[in-house]
């Protein structure tokens, strides 16, 4: 399993990467255009990025040939090609997971996220709330569920307390400084994440421009 981090910068600017949708086809433009605000363009946008040009270097098909269809709840799925991926995002960090024909689930979370009370009752097992002695144990047990679920191909469609961490199979959470990896799938425990920075993965497509 191949895991990429691509960590921006809260001062990029929409209008410094926007020339970048160029680099796309109408409806992934149109679905971009379509956010709220600036900071979902640029996650939208960026995390095209990261996904196409590594399917282009994964399989070497054209921008054509790329093809997606969709599961009963609405997980993409590669035509036309066993590779597998996964799509997590949240402030200031995308995660992409690839591999050859195994299903896999990514998420990705800020350690320091605010988590409420709450979200402790909706999100945790009895058992998980017993071991949970920070917010920083909740996100590491958050991770982990939403990647599970999304190598199901479910979602957050299913009650998250159902899902028991310490049952999970082939699931675990990678520290990255400030944020919490959750990973789901065949070789997940020894799984590593890459960083790529913009500049790396804006250089794929300058030439397109």
């Amino acid at each position: 399993m191949n895991i990429l981090l691509l960590r921006t910068d809260e001062k990029l600017t929409w209008a410094e990467i926007s020339g970048y949708t160029g680099c796309l086809d109408s409806a992934r433009r149109k679905s971009i255009d379509k956010k709220k605000n600036d900071g979902d363009k640029i996650n939208s946008l960026l995390s095209r990025l990261l996904v196409i040009s590594e399917i282009k270097r994964r399989t070497g098909f054209s921008d054509r040939k790329i093809k997606f269809t969709f599961g009963p709840f609405g997980k993409p799925y590669l035509k036309n090609s066993n590779l597998q991926f996964s799509l997590s995002h949240t402030k200031g960090a995308i995660v992409a997971a690839f591999e050859e024909g195994e299903e896999i689930g990514v998420d990705v979370e800020r350690r320091d996220r605010r988590v409420s009370d709450t979200m402790y009752k909706r999100v945790l097992s009895e058992e998980e709330r017993f071991r949970a002695t920070s917010d920083s144990d909740f996100i590491r047990f958050w991770v982990q569920k939403e990647a599970f679920l999304k190598r199901l191909g479910v979602g957050i469609s299913r009650d998250l307390r159902g899902v028991n961490v310490p049952d999970l199979p082939d699931t675990t959470a990678i520290d990255c400084g400030d944020l919490l990896v959750g990973i789901s799938g065949k070789g997940a425990l020894e799984a590593s994440v890459t960083e790529i920075t913009l500049e790396e993965l804006l250089n794929r497509y300058t030439k397109l421009l």
